[in-house]
């Protein structure tokens, strides 16, 4: 996926900011920003920041590992990253959705809309089906992924963690 934009949001890679010797530390300093501990809380372990130095390099590298990322942008100013995991390992039509928001963005509906993005765009272009895990104390995830389009999914869910899929249609 290139990326794509809504009305508010403009959706990019990230390589190219990583990739470039003059954007990358600025990214840095905004992610320092963003991730901050009521950011990351519902988010798996595997998600937080260590407690290194590098913690933020770090991140960024395991990110990097598993998953490709976009940044979220409105008027210009990165307030979010989008993140697909393959999932399960390999398969091309399947993977795991993840995003999530600077505090200052909290509650203005980017959420909905990047996500409604997202769909519209896949839609559009690579018919996947996405799945997406939620931590129960988060439901305004949850209601985000409802109104676009993802359903309940009992049989992958636990006790801390709501489970949703969405199919192409």
């Amino acid at each position: 996926m290139t990326g794509f934009a809504t009305e508010r949001l403009r959706v990019t890679p990230w390589e190219a900011a990583l990739n470039d010797p003059a954007s990358r530390p600025a990214l840095e300093k905004r992610l320092a920003q963003i991730l901050t501990p009521p950011v990351l809380q519902p988010l798996p372990p595997s998600v937080q920041l260590d407690e290194t130095e590098k913690r933020i390099a770090n991140w960024i590298a395991a990110r990097r590992a598993v998953s490709d990322v976009w940044l979220v942008e409105t008027d210009g100013i990165l307030i979010g990253l989008l993140m697909l995991f393959s999932y399960p390992e390999g398969d091309e039509n399947c993977a795991h959705l993840g995003y999530l928001f600077a505090e200052e963005a909290w509650g203005k509906g980017y959420a909905t809309e990047l996500v409604q993005g997202l769909v519209a765009h896949l839609d559009g272009t690579a018919r996947i089906t996405l799945l997406a895990g939620v931590d129960r104390s988060n439901p305004a995830s949850a209601r985000v992924l409802e109104k676009s389009g993802f359903r309940p999914d009992p049989e992958t869910t636990s006790a801390d963690t709501l489970r949703f899929r969405r199919s192409p249609p």
